[in-house]
């Protein structure tokens, strides 16, 4: 069985609220190498999850957003270590003062690269965060999405905008956790009774949804056909 046939809307949910929390993790804690690695694991996890509820909402800009939000982050990240690599570990074996003020320098500039960077990715995670609140109604989604922006704006007050996206990823899993399937949102709208399917079951057997006409047994409450409850 394919990945993509074994899925389900609770297993989006699952998965999501999983991967916002490692995602958390590794936002708090963001210079350990297990953790960064934790980090990845749970935006993979997210990205996965949000590509599963952007079909389930009918919405591909939310797992659009999504990605190019990881890719940007991933990039910074890369940058960051790239110039701490390259550029702020040598100043601890610079012999001048003009090279030390020299390796300063590419080191604030550096800072600012990878600032715009985590800045662009919150930016598009706001966005798919808040696609998806406005498909799912949970609103908490929103709220985190906020404080991913702030948080990656405030990185550069270092503990401040780290602990911002521990809270903004907690928000956010707590969020996926709390979905609702866009069956359980469909108002029920009144509308023409639909004429039963025929049936050869005795009669008093079954019972058929006055949504989708569909046949049901009689002690269901949910339809299986279009999900809908049946009152």
């Amino acid at each position: 069985m394919s990945l993509e046939s074994s899925r389900t809307f609770e297993s989006d949910k699952i998965l999501g609220g999983v991967g916002a929390i490692l995602t958390a993790i590794g936002s708090f804690i963001p210079f350990s190498a297990s953790v960064g690695i934790v980090y990845i694991i749970g935006a993979i996890l997210v990205l996965i999850a949000m590509r599963g509820l952007a079909q389930d909402f009918k919405e591909n800009a939310i797992f659009t957003n999504a990605l190019n939000g990881f890719i940007f982050g991933i990039v910074g990240v890369i940058i960051g270590i790239a110039a701490f690599a390259a550029i702020v570990a040598p100043i601890f074996t610079a012999l001048t003062f003009y090279r030390i003020v020299f390796h300063l320098l590419l080191a604030f500039a550096a800072l600012i690269i990878v600032l715009v960077f985590l800045v662009l990715s919150a930016i598009f995670l706001k966005r798919a965060f808040e696609l998806l609140e406005a498909k799912s109604g949970e609103r908490i989604l929103r709220t985190g999405g906020l404080l991913l922006l702030i948080g990656a704006a405030l990185i550069i007050a270092f503990g401040l905008g780290f602990i911002l996206l521990f809270v903004a990823w907690v928000l956010l899993a707590v969020g996926l956790f709390s979905l609702k399937s866009p069956a359980q949102l469909t108002p029920a709208q009144p509308s023409t009774p639909i004429t039963p399917v025929p049936s050869n079951a005795p009669p008093g057997t079954v019972k058929y949804c006055p949504f989708c006409g569909a046949e049901n047994r009689l002690e269901s409450t949910f339809c299986t056909h279009c999900g809908r409850r049946m009152t």
